[in-house]
């Protein structure tokens, strides 16, 4: 297996509980065939995480990573509705409001050291994303390379509901949706299914349910390349590539060969221009002004659903993803732990996080009623997002080597092309150095050639060039990028 693996430390984590609810089997570890199995087995909560699930994760994985015998690992669910619903947020708050915000601040650290590994992990990480995947869920799906989703996929970042932010690296991942429409789905907490999460950059493939068992059983018989002693870097990285795109034809067999013919994706081509002008402003006031005086009934109901969040969150939420949009990933993780950390510390009075969960899932109290959030002021969030003597009790450093991975872009992208892949092609950034403008037609069947005929490649691209693609001045058969 390829040598890179053999890098990664064993480390020590914090195992301090958060719940009552601690059950010896909540994580089942499993050998099939070449493949490693993490499925996750507290199916009473929806597989909600806690601390003593995720501290039994990361040595596994980091245990994996060393075993010329694994050649990838798979995470799955023992429920038939959800793959993961989100942290345990009932208890972290329950928690703060018991006086005790260490502990969950220590199990934020945790969770994101997890999503932080499978970010950067050196062998194939498929995530069957086969039912509710919300919070929690998302982060550990959306940083590994393979994201499955299935007609049971239903994904949601729902923390503005509960007077927190996207976290689990989501503000790394989400800024790195075309059009800006990662901001939308955190800010709204919009809830997307099936081909949706697929079609919207969520997930890499689409591959129906009752196919997964196949699936699996395909990954787990396949083998990687053995390098024999090899020790050029480039050569392994070389063949890792090789390796990972070989996995990515594998998923893609199992995938259907066209989209449904009654299927559009959820939000008209309008929707998402609005969309991607309103979150390129600079601020989340001037974005809300943007869909408020659009004219539109989208606009006006995306206004009022942002608006009745927490105004403290959903401005940390846009601040953090603006910042997301250009940090690397370790430092977007290290901003994210020290937010969270901050909110657990903060003043009840003011600590909407603990007001939203009490408000929305300890007293169960429905909509429309809201919780009293806590009045705005700009200059608190700068401050969540500032180091303090809170962040000082974490575990030094606050994310762990593993790999020693670092970057600003994934490095790998086995999904649905993007507006960049698109625009470098029209522009001839692409490294092909042409110099004349291709068709539309053209510009369909070089990403279908691309990507071998990947499900969904034509509707992808036909909705970013009615988005981006002007005819040209010149013939109006040739098309032009427009950002």
């Amino acid at each position: 297996m390829l040598s890179l693996s053999k890098r990664a430390p064993l480390l020590r984590y914090s195992v301090r509980t958060m719940s009552s609810g601690y059950a010896a089997d909540d994580v089942l570890f499993s050998n099939n065939n070449m493949a490693r199995m993490i499925s996750l087995n507290r199916v009473s909560k929806l597989n909600s995480l806690n601390n003593l699930m995720v501290t039994k994760i990361i040595p596994r994985m980091v245990e994996y990573s060393k075993l010329d015998v694994c050649n990838a690992v798979i995470l799955t669910s023992e429920s038939p509705k959800a793959l993961c619903a989100g942290g345990d947020v009932v208890a972290c708050a329950q928690l703060v409001l018991d006086g005790d915000a260490l502990t969950p601040s220590e199990f934020f650290q945790n969770e994101y050291n997890l999503n932080y590994l499978i970010s950067t992990y050196s062998k194939p990480y498929v995530s069957l994303m086969d039912g509710i995947t919300m919070g929690g869920g998302v982060g550990l799906s959306v940083h590994a390379p393979f994201r499955v989703a299935t007609e049971k996929t239903k994904l949601a970042m729902p923390e503005m509901d509960i007077g927190f932010f996207p976290d689990v690296g989501t503000t790394f991942f989400l800024p790195r949706l075309d059009d800006h429409l990662g901001y939308y789905y955190a800010l709204t907490g919009e809830v997307i299914s099936g081909l949706d999460t697929y079609m919207a950059g969520f997930a890499t493939h689409y591959v129906p349910s009752d196919r997964i068992d196949s699936l699996v059983n395909r990954l787990s018989n396949l083998r990687a390349p053995t390098l024999n002693g090899v020790s050029d870097p480039s050569l392994i990285v070389k063949n890792q590539k090789l390796y990972f795109l070989q996995v990515n034809d594998i998923i893609d067999e199992f995938a259907d060969s066209k989209l449904p013919s009654e299927y559009k994706f959820h939000l008209s081509n309008e929707q998402i221009a609005l969309i991607n002008q309103a979150f390129s402003r600079k601020t989340l006031a001037e974005a809300l002004e943007v869909f408020k005086n659009s004219g539109t009934e989208f606009g006006q109901k995306t206004y009022d659903r942002i608006s009745s969040k927490s105004p403290t969150c959903t401005t940390l939420a846009f601040e953090l993803m603006k910042k997301g949009s250009k940090n690397t990933i370790r430092e977007q993780f290290e901003l994210e732990m020290i937010t969270a950390t901050n909110i657990m510390h903060g003043k009840l009075e003011e600590n909407d996080f603990v007001k939203g969960v009490k408000h929305k899932l300890i007293d169960k109290i429905k909509e429309p009623a809201l919780p009293q959030w806590a009045p705005f002021d700009a200059s608190r969030v700068t401050k969540l997002m500032t180091q303090s003597i809170s962040t000082a009790k974490l575990q030094d450093p606050l994310l762990s080597k593993f790999f020693g991975v670092d970057f600003k872009f994934y490095p790998f992208n086995m999904g649905l092309p993007s507006n960049k892949d698109v625009a470098d092609y029209i522009t001839g950034s692409d490294g092909s150095n042409r110099s004349y403008l291709p068709t539309p037609s053209e510009v369909s069947k070089h990403f279908l050639s691309k990507t071998n005929k990947k499900l969904g490649v034509e509707a992808k691209v036909e909705r970013i060039l009615a988005n981006h693609g002007e005819a040209s001045k010149y013939d109006n058969k040739y098309v032009t990028w427009v950002e």
